[in-house]
């Protein structure tokens, strides 16, 4: 049989490396509100409003920050699985070293769901097919190329 590699890791690596990119630029995102919203702790009506729900605005600042920096370290973990498995969709020998990163991005996505609802926020169908199902391509097309050895 011919060695010919996993197309199907070659595609989720891709989606994973987009995803980690748009991750990172949420993550600018949340900084820059955590920013805002620290400035903006002495403003009477944001304060207020911050009450009603239950909290205050430097508390909802660090949470933003504490955001931040997980939504960091997720996007640069699945920046380098997709750039782990791009260098190596065709090499058989890396398919457990692979599998291993597929597996890191996939508990990270049920983590961070199962987070939101414990917040009591919904799980959403766009984040469970980015967070959930792409690691999960990965993971199948790792199996594919070590099958391949």
């Amino acid at each position: 049989m011919e060695k010919n590699g996993s197309i199907l890791l070659k595609v989720a690596s891709v989606l994973m490396i987009i995803g980690g990119i748009l991750g990172a630029l949420a993550s600018i995102l949340f900084g820059f509100l955590g920013g805002l919203l620290n400035e903006s702790s002495t403003n009477a009506e944001l304060q207020e409003a911050a009450n009603k729900a239950g909290s205050d605005v430097s508390t909802l600042a660090k949470v933003l920050w504490i955001v931040t920096i997980i939504t960091v370290i997720c996007s640069v973990i699945e920046i380098i699985a997709g750039y782990k498995g791009i260098k190596n969709w065709n090499n058989p020998y890396s398919g457990k070293s692979l599998m291993i990163w597929g597996i890191v991005c996939a508990a990270i996505a049920v983590i961070v769901n199962v987070v939101s609802v414990a917040f009591g926020n919904s799980v959403s169908v766009i984040s469970i097919i980015t967070g959930l199902f792409v690691p999960v391509l990965y993971i199948i097309g790792t199996i594919q190329l070590h099958k391949q050895a």
